[in-house]
């Protein structure tokens, strides 16, 4: 080979190192992009949130802390409850006795934090005790604080790449101040850093038959028509396989159908979700999927399986989506909420079909049948909770 030859596949060569390089940072490391804007800053009403939950991390508590580490648990599902602290919710109303009957309590404190970070709940305001469970002592337990909570209704939520047990059980928290129901938290083993982002989808493949056991256990006691799921990013990847399994373990028999299922910045492939999007819907009374055109993280995801549209990236799949009998496809891109999930308009959609007291935002049906929301020029209807 020639000096000429061999300088120019040097090059070629360089130059995909450096794409690649410039991908795997853009991908991997969650401080490049810019996280999404949060309800956080100059808050002062904060809620202490006991989350249900079912993970497969190894425990690491201490000293009487309920805490689990990035590695996988030998012992397979570990269960308990854990208290979380989470902004006042701002769009979705939340009535005293609310708070009261769901055990959650308010509590007043500064917070400059641009980002909601990991909060320790002041011990005093811990109404329900942070605790471990078998699988059956925990199915008992959150079906005996629904009882008391005056609510049938739960929700099943599944977070999604790159998550610690705390940050997962944290958005649990927000969802359930939102829904202000129960919530049960299905937490998997993800690698912090979107650098093991090829390891967190192999990881949450492992993760669906440990969801499907969880959610079966669950289903019995709770019943079907109470509960509503909730996949957000990668979590949906796990929510949509757990799902076809579970029709085809009915055989002939149709399913009994959730309340719900919300697939939330869907990180699994659109034109594959598409193909069983029947199969996938008949679990359910509604399915809603919510889409960003600008979400930044699943750009990146598209491009790393050739270019295929993402299901909550759809492009032109959306309309095709849109006429599946009982899916609304929803197009949140002027919430700016990037990758995350939009948990005042996931919430209000579920409790009034519509987008309750909120004011700034409308929600109309396009003549392709998907949902877009648009900001409007009107204030808030209900009070901020931020200076």
């Amino acid at each position: 080979m020639g000096h000429s030859s061999t300088l120019r596949v040097r090059t070629i060569l360089t130059v995909q190192v450096l794409l690649f390089a410039i991908w795997s940072q853009l991908l991997c490391s969650c401080s490049i992009m810019r996280p999404p804007p949060d309800d956080t800053k100059g808050v002062r009403d904060w809620l202490v949130v006991p989350v249900f939950f079912a993970t497969n991390r190894a425990f690491a508590g201490k000293n009487g802390s309920v805490d689990y580490s990035e590695d996988e648990s030998p012992s397979g599902l570990l269960f308990g409850i854990k208290n979380v602290v989470v902004p006042f919710p701002v769009r979705t109303p939340l009535e005293k006795t609310t708070e009261e009957r769901m055990q959650w309590q308010r509590f007043n404190m500064d917070h400059d934090s641009k980002k909601l970070k990991v909060i320790p709940p002041p011990p005093e305001l811990c109404k329900v005790i942070d605790s471990t469970f078998s699988k059956e002592e925990m199915v008992a337990a959150l079906d005996a604080y629904r009882k008391k909570a005056g609510s049938l209704e739960s929700v099943v939520f599944v977070h999604g790449c790159c998550a610690t047990f705390e940050t997962s059980a944290l958005r649990a928290a927000k969802l359930a101040t939102h829904m202000q129901v129960p919530v049960l938290l299905y937490d998997w083993v993800s690698p912090k850093g979107f650098k093991n982002y090829l390891k967190n989808e192999t990881l949450a493949e492992q993760s669906v038959d440990g969801f499907l056991s969880a959610l079966n256990a669950s289903e019995k006691i709770l019943g079907a028509k109470n509960m509503t799921l909730v996949g957000h990013s990668m979590g949906a990847f796990i929510l949509d396989h757990a799902l076809l399994r579970r029709k085809s373990q009915s055989n002939a028999a149709a399913p009994k159908k959730f309340s719900e299922l919300i697939m939330s910045n869907a990180d699994t492939d659109g034109k594959t979700f598409l193909n069983h999007a029947r199969d996938f819907a008949s679990n359910a009374k509604i399915t809603r999927v919510y889409f960003s055109r600008s979400d930044d993280r699943l750009k990146y995801s598209a491009y790393s399986h050739g270019d295929f549209n993402r299901l909550g990236l759809p492009g032109t799949l959306a309309q095709a989506l849109a006429k599946v009998p009982s899916i609304e496809m929803i197009d949140v891109t002027a919430s700016k909420t990037n990758h995350e999930l939009p948990f005042w308009l996931v919430s209000n959609m579920h409790r009034f079909g519509n987008l309750g007291p909120v004011k700034d935002f409308s929600l109309e049906r396009q003549a392709n049948g998907i949902y877009d929301l648009k900001r409007t020029a009107s204030p808030l209807a209900e009070p901020s909770g931020l200076e």
